[in-house]
């Protein structure tokens, strides 16, 4: 006979520790997105500069949100800002790849 009781306290356990590891995880990103703010992405429409924003999440992800910048030094901010925007979203995922990449270079 199925245990509906027991199955759900496992499962409100098993999510309230995975809702502690995000935010600890959050807490961790936000510190090193308030170090490091600038960050250069390669975008559909160019390369341009953006400033880290905050932290979020959208359906389960955890994302980070960088605004444009825009800078003389990056000419295609002003095509990027027409095109997609001026926030910019990654995945943890992308984001650590992109300060990899940076702290290879």
């Amino acid at each position: 006979m199925y245990n509906f009781s027991t199955s759900f306290e496992y499962m409100k356990g098993r999510i309230m520790r995975n809702y502690e590891r995000d935010m600890k995880s959050a807490d961790y990103l936000y510190m090193v997105c308030r170090e490091y703010p600038l960050l250069v992405i390669s975008t559909e429409s160019g390369i341009g500069k953006y400033h880290f924003n905050s932290i979020g999440f959208k359906q389960n992800r955890m994302l980070i949100e960088f605004n444009l910048i825009m800078d003389n030094e990056y000419m295609d901010s002003q095509c990027i800002s027409e095109n997609i925007g001026d926030k910019y979203y990654l995945t943890v995922n992308q984001f650590l790849n992109a300060y990899k990449k940076y702290a290879i270079a």
